[in-house]
Formats: structure tokens, C-alpha cells, sequence
């Protein structure tokens, strides 16, 4: 057996930190007592400026949901990694995310079981860099590898399974290691290769020698996988490129999910600092509706049909506006932030701790008194969380518009599916060149055709047609026909129209008969922000992003 090797089967090592390892018994004791949750906090105490790793076999993300809400509440915690997600592919991401992840899925299809995923801090940019094909073929296992970037390094992140003891992935893993793990400083690859590292058979030999022959260190660990009435395995581990960066590392249990324990890493490369998320919106919320239309009366709004250009005009009234609101609804910074699960109460938590402590007590003693008392803590737990899911969902969809719905609808899978694209360094102006350049979006010769074709066509004998003036009735019902609440280039929004609608749309209705008079169209009115939503998952050029164009309300 290799040095490797032996080290891994010299010690018991239930949590590490450089050359150190936890040999208190009574303190294993008293973390595994812990809810995961609260046993995390306190590994990942010390390392809030490292980049933290944890890795689960989850057997079923849908089936341990509320155990993976109630589990990884952690900010210390970076990536989630986990083996057999059991994730298909009409099982949307939204109705299985974390607070504050992104969902990175390899599903496996065609088959029950397995599947890999990775939950990945959403401020932390990513990129995918290689995924097992799937089904996996039986001489291969399951991977999901991705490009990390932290300020100024960029890592290679990634889990693996492998499905059953029989599987002979060592070639397939050999060649995947050789392919990318030479590019980047820093690798870690956690997951459950299947290998018992604690046997002296060929199978560990194998494993070892090519992390070996690549460099790759496996980290120390005592058994992972405990089946009651066999004997204990090291089945879960964590394999680094640089054993010097590991500050912490180790085991602790996960009776929730399966007999695996879960595995974790603290490496010391700094994580981005989360950056907040902050909005400019104006606050409509304390508005004195009666004085803004008070103010708005006292107005000169003739200073739009005085402009020297209708232009002008539409620059005037728009300031004009503007400068009402600031006065009445003044825009103020609102940050956002990712709310924890709401119908997940200190209550339920209380419930899943229990029905984990049961099933652990279960694990060691399998008589039919304990599986009575397991049972009942399950479905009562299940039953909790169901209820109070059913509530949510409840509120919020009663006595709500259609808009908002739909809105929360969607963030609980229903309705379209929406993906977590990998955050990409994009350069905006070349993005921008790229949608404003007409060769992309035009065919030259369908064009050609089609004003050849036109040129052609006779001259109609009928009168020309003519735009007719506009009544401030009709300007008045398409205002109201209009329900979008997006905001334009003249940050001009239908909240600010809607309450003075009666005042300013004979404004309104000048502006768009002088257009119609002038034949022009106002260059103002021509602008729009462009924001580019991805066409697939995994966006990686310019034609994978599709231009939205958010126009001005008028």
C-alpha cells in the first residue's frame, strides 16, 4: 500500500486542521449531538476567510429538502457538493434551491438514483468545465467539474460517484484527471468513489496511484459509511493538489440523509466578499397622494408646448415629472437579500432535529420499539413541513393580482423552468456591438429580396394612408391598457403616470399629436436598456444571449 494509503488507515481522524486531529472523544460526542446545522457554525467558526467545502451523499435532494434547508443555513459555507442528488430532469431547480446558491445539476437520465450537483454561492462567478455524460456508462462514473474564480485565482471544484462497488472507473478517471486538473493551482474534488481506501485490495491501489501519479493528495479520514451489521468504509473523500492550503478539514454525521457522513474542507484561498445587491427605487409607500397632485397642478406644463422642437418637449416633460417625484417619492438605495424559506420555523426545526435524532438512535439499535418511536418523529416532521408549505403557498397566492402569482409561482417550479446560468466576465460594449450590428440579427440576401420584391410592386391607386389626431379619451385607454411597470431610459414609470393621468395627459396627448403632425418620432423615445437573457444554461458566446428590450413607458 502506498504512503498514501497508509496514513489513511494509521488514524482516526474525525476533524483536522493541518497536523491535528480531534481524538476527544467526548467532544465528537458532543458535536455529533448537535443539529448539522449548529455542528457546522461551529467547524466553520474559525474560518470565515477561508473558502469552506461541505459534501453529502444525499440520497434524494427531493425527499431530504427540509433537511437540506434546515442543514445548510450557514454563511461560512461556499459550495455544497453532493453525491446521488437523484435530480431528474422535469424536476425543476426552483423548486429544490438554497438561499443564496446556485444549483449546478448533472441529472442522471434513464435511470433511478445518482445524479450529481453542486450548490455554489451565488456571488461567486463560475463556469462549468466538464460533465459525465448521462446515463454513465458502466466503466465510468458520475462528475460535475467547475472553474472557480476567486479575485485574482481560479480552482477546480468538482464531486464524483461512482454508482456501485462493481464499477471500473479508474481509466475514465485517470484520463479526466490528466485532462484538467494540470491547468489550475488549486483543485478539490470531493465525493463517493465506491473505493474502500481502508482495504488493502486492488481497488484502493488503483485510486491511490493515479492521484499519486498526478500529483493529487487524499486527505485523512476515518470510515464514511456505516451500514448496520457491516463493516465500516471510507467511501466519501476529499482529494486537494495542494494539501499546504487545507486549514481544516474532517467528518461529521449526517444521519439525515444517508449512512454516509458528511465530509468537509476549509481551504485557505479568501472568497469573494459578498456584495450587496442595491436597487434605486423611489419610495411610493409614505407618498401624499393629494399633495403630489396638488404640486402637480401648480405646474407650468405649457413649458412643453413652448419647446423649441417637440424633441425638447418630451426632454421637458420628462424632467418635469421627474423633478415632481423627487420632491413627493425621492428614490432611496434598497438592498436586497436572500431570504431564508419562510414556512421553515424554529418549530419545524425543532421537529427535524428530532425525527434525526430518532433515525440516528434507529441506525444503532434497529428493534421494533425504536422503529415505532423513528416513524412517528417522521411523520410527524413530514407533516409539519407539508402543512406549513401548504400555508405559504396559500397566502400567497390569495387576494393576489395575477402578476404576482405567477411571480411566486415560478419560484416554486411552476410554469416555465428557469435556469441558474454560470456567471461569465462578459464585456458589455462588445455584447452591445454585437446585438446593435444589424449582419447579426439580418439575412442580407432575404433583405435584398424582399426590397427588390417591394420595388417592383405597383403603386396603389387608393389615398395614401393618413394618422388621424388622438383625443385625450385615447390617450387616457391606451395609458390604462398598458400594465407593464418597467422602467426606461427616462426613468418614467407607469406609478408615476397612473396617479396624475387626469392632469398630464392633454400633455401627453400634444406631445403625440405634434409627432404625428411633425412626422417625428422623438430620438429620446428611440432609446432602450438592453438586458441579455441567456438561451440555455450555460451561456458561452454572444449568440447565446438573447437582447431584451425594456422600453421607455410612453
Amino acid at each position: 500500500m502506498s504512503s498514501n494509503c497508509s496514513i489513511l488507515s494509521d488514524t482516526f481522524l474525525s476533524v483536522s486542521s493541518g497536523d491535528e486531529s480531534l481524538s476527544d472523544l467526548s467532544l465528537q460526542s458532543a458535536i455529533s449531538s448537535l443539529p448539522l446545522n449548529a455542528n457546522l457554525n461551529s467547524l466553520f467558526s474559525e474560518c470565515v476567510k477561508n473558502l469552506n467545502v461541505v459534501h453529502i451523499n444525499a440520497q434524494s435532494i427531493p425527499a431530504h429538502y427540509p433537511d437540506m434547508l434546515a442543514s445548510f443555513e450557514s454563511r461560512d459555507i461556499h459550495a455544497i457538493l453532493v453525491s446521488e442528488s437523484w435530480l431528474k430532469p422535469c424536476l425543476p431547480s426552483t423548486s429544490y434551491s438554497l438561499p443564496g446558491f446556485h444549483l449546478i445539476r448533472n441529472n442522471r437520465s434513464n435511470r433511478t438514483g445518482g445524479g450529481v450537483a453542486i450548490y455554489l454561492r451565488s456571488y461567486i462567478p463560475f463556469k462549468i468545465v466538464s460533465s459525465s455524460c448521462q446515463p454513465p456508462p458502466v466503466d465510468s462514473a458520475e462528475h460535475l467539474l467547475v472553474e472557480v474564480s476567486l479575485s485574482q485565482t481560479k480552482i477546480l471544484l468538482g464531486v464524483f460517484y461512482s454508482p456501485s462497488l462493481l464499477t471500473n472507473f479508474f481509466s475514465s478517471f485517470e484520463a479526466l484527471v490528466e485532462t484538467f486538473f494540470p491547468n489550475y493551482g488549486h483543485t478539490i474534488l470531493m465525493g463517493d468513489f465506491n473505493t474502500c481506501l481502508l482495504k488493502d485490495d486492488s481497488r484502493a491501489h488503483k485510486l491511490v496511484s493515479v492521484c499519486e501519479a498526478c500529483n493529487m493528495h487524499i486527505l485523512p479520514l476515518s470510515a464514511t459509511h456505516r451500514y448496520p451489521n457491516s463493516t465500516p468504509s471510507l467511501l466519501d473523500l476529499i482529494i486537494v493538489s495542494s494539501p499546504d492550503f487545507v486549514s481544516k478539514h474532517g467528518q461529521c454525521s449526517a444521519d439525515a440523509f444517508s449512512y454516509h457522513d458528511l465530509i468537509f474542507l476549509s481551504y485557505i484561498l479568501r472568497p469573494p466578499k459578498v456584495k450587496p445587491k442595491i436597487l434605486l427605487r423611489r419610495n411610493f409607500a409614505r407618498m401624499d397622494v393629494e399633495q403630489l397632485r396638488a404640486d402637480a397642478r401648480n405646474i407650468d406644463w405649457s413649458a412643453v408646448e413652448s419647446a423649441s422642437c417637440i424633441e425638447q418637449g418630451v426632454d421637458v416633460f420628462s424632467s418635469l415629472l421627474n423633478q415632481l417625484y423627487d420632491v413627493h417619492a425621492p428614490i432611496h438605495q434598497v438592498k436586497l437579500k436572500h431570504l431564508p424559506t419562510p414556512w421553515l420555523t424554529e418549530d419545524i426545526k425543532t421537529s427535524i432535529h428530532r425525527k434525526n435524532v430518532a433515525k440516528s438512535k434507529f441506525k444503532l439499535n434497529n428493534s421494533d420499539e425504536i422503529r415505532s418511536k423513528y416513524i412517528k418523529a417522521r411523520n410527524r416532521c413530514n407533516t409539519l413541513c407539508r402543512d406549513a408549505q401548504r400555508r405559504h403557498i396559500h397566502a400567497s397566492v390569495e387576494n393576489s393580482d395575477s402578476h404576482r402569482v405567477w411571480k411566486f409561482l415560478e419560484t416554486v417550479g411552476v410554469g416555465k423552468s428557469s435556469h441558474n446560468p454560470s456567471v461569465l466576465n462578459i464585456d458589455t460594449e462588445l455584447l452591445n456591438q454585437y446585438f446593435s450590428n444589424p449582419s447579426n440579427s439580418f439575412d442580407s440576401s432575404a433583405k435584398s429580396r424582399t426590397l427588390n420584391s417591394l420595388s417592383m410592386t405597383s403603386t396603389p391607386s387608393h389615398p395614401p394612408f393618413v394618422l388621424s389626431q388622438f383625443t385625450v379619451c385615447d390617450v387616457k385607454k391606451s395609458v390604462l391598457s398598458v400594465s407593464s411597470n418597467a422602467i426606461g431610459t427616462d426613468n418614467v414609470s407607469r406609478t408615476m403616470i397612473i396617479p396624475l393621468l387626469d392632469i398630464i395627459a392633454p400633455v401627453i396627448t400634444y406631445i403625440l399629436n405634434e409627432c404625428v403632425s411633425c412626422c417625428v418620432f422623438p430620438e429620446a423615445w428611440k432609446s432602450a436598456n438592453i438586458l441579455p437573457l441567456p438561451k440555455k444554461a450555460n451561456p458561452v458566446t454572444f449568440s447565446d444571449f438573447r437582447p431584451i428590450c425594456i422600453l421607455l413607458f410612453l
